[in-house]
């Protein structure tokens, strides 16, 4: 159930284990692999370029425990390698995302058409399924929302996430857990309109923090680059945020304040820097200094906030002024007012419980013949080719173990 990335790697790799047994792929809409299609900009981030399991495993706020064991089985290097076997050369860019070197996300639309085709998947677009029913000794019954029944040995449900509780009803009535729904990677809104002055304009090296929420790898603050648009802020460091903090944020109804260390550096390196640098240009104007090497608006934006003039003479700025300055270098606060969905690239955090899921097989604990793949699962990671990775990782495992009891 399911005819996007994991639905499809799930069954060429059920096919490829047995090639005698039908395996069909029953897709909603009129389109399969449509997220691959419009992922990273239409280009596709198809992995990240992590081999090391525990380090990769940090980039997913939810999902881990079973995440990991699925890593194991079918990691980065098989997903490299396995593309590559089917003609899809990849390239890795400066900051780990894997591309095809096409730059063109058909091309591994394509390889997955091709692949499943070449050995005899079936697929079904337009058919929705309504329920399902498990049946004695094994096996099930499959209702179509056109009516349809499908009689199947075993049962992947690999449908994407669901933005509502409701939408998982056809598992949950079943006894299965689900983990409420609530969005991840969005980036946020921020109604300072000094600020989005500033659109377009990208700072790497930042480090971000929601006042209040300490969750994250480093005491609540998220490292990366912040893009300043003209709605709030966005980059990878807010969408980090906006990932790690989804269940805390969506209490706070997306009210928040959001603190930017713009140097990056923390207080005690960024004050070393700072009481140097004002020493060495005692005599220049402050609006000529830019001790962090801020891009020049940005510069100007610390000032205006500061309360600082452009034209004022370093030797001349009060201790008060000091401080301020360098407060909000360090830790610049913006009131956040709503979130903006980041691109097409929508993820949820929640779904079926990994405490449903036997975490060696990908089936489900309650109802044996039953498997689930990608984002149908309560797992999900920041961006950069990582959910794509747990619905190739998850895929292949349920594919293989799920053609195994067929």
């Amino acid at each position: 159930m399911g005819g996007g990335a994991a639905g499809y790697f799930a069954a060429i790799h059920a096919k490829t284990a047995k090639p005698a047994k039908k395996v069909l792929i029953i897709e909603k809409s009129n389109k399969v692999l449509a997220k691959v299609a419009i992922s990273g900009g239409g280009r596709c981030n198809v992995t990240h370029n992590e081999p090391d399991l525990a380090a990769i495993l940090e980039y997913y706020p939810r999902g881990r425990g079973l995440l990991k064991w699925a890593l194991r089985k079918w990691g980065v290097t098989n997903t490299i390698r396995w593309f590559e076997r089917h003609g899809v050369q990849l390239k890795t860019e400066e900051d780990g995302r894997m591309f095809p070197i096409t730059d063109d996300s058909a091309t591994v639309v394509d390889c997955l058409l091709h692949e499943a085709q070449r050995l005899g998947v079936e697929c079904m677009t337009g058919t929705g399924i309504k329920e399902f029913e498990p049946l004695s000794p094994k096996g099930f019954r499959v209702i179509t929302e056109k009516g349809d029944t499908i009689i199947s040995k075993t049962l992947i449900i690999a449908c994407g996430g669901f933005p509502k509780l409701s939408q998982f009803e056809f598992v949950a009535k079943h006894g299965i857990e689900i983990s409420e729904p609530v969005p991840s990677l969005f980036t946020f809104n921020i109604p300072d309109k000094e600020l989005h002055s500033l659109m377009g304009v990208s700072v790497p090296g930042c480090k971000v923090r929601v006042a209040g929420m300490d969750s994250g790898p480093e005491k609540g603050w998220f490292s990366g680059p912040v893009l300043i648009t003209h709605w709030g802020l966005s980059g990878p460091a807010v969408l980090k945020a906006s990932a790690f903090l989804a269940r805390e944020l969506h209490a706070a109804n997306y009210d928040v304040t959001v603190l930017v260390d713009w140097t990056g550096m923390g207080e005690e390196k960024a004050r070393s820097l700072w009481d140097a640098d004002l020493l060495m240009n005692a005599a220049k104007k402050v609006g000529n200094t830019n001790p962090f090497h801020f891009p020049a608006r940005l510069w100007s934006l610390m000032l205006s906030r500061s309360g600082v003039s452009e034209d004022c003479i370093v030797r001349d700025l009060s201790k008060q002024d000091k401080n301020k300055l360098l407060e909000n270098c360090i830790r610049c606060s913006f009131s956040v007012k709503g979130k903006t969905t980041f691109k097409e690239e929508f993820v949820t955090a929640g779904g079926v419980s990994i405490a449903e899921i036997d975490k060696d097989t990908m089936e489900c604990k309650k109802i044996p013949g039953l498997f689930f793949a990608g984002e149908i699962i309560d797992m999900d990671g920041v961006t950069g080719g990582f959910n794509f990775q747990a619905a190739w990782s998850t895929g292949y495992l349920a594919g293989v173990r799920a053609i195994e009891k067929s």
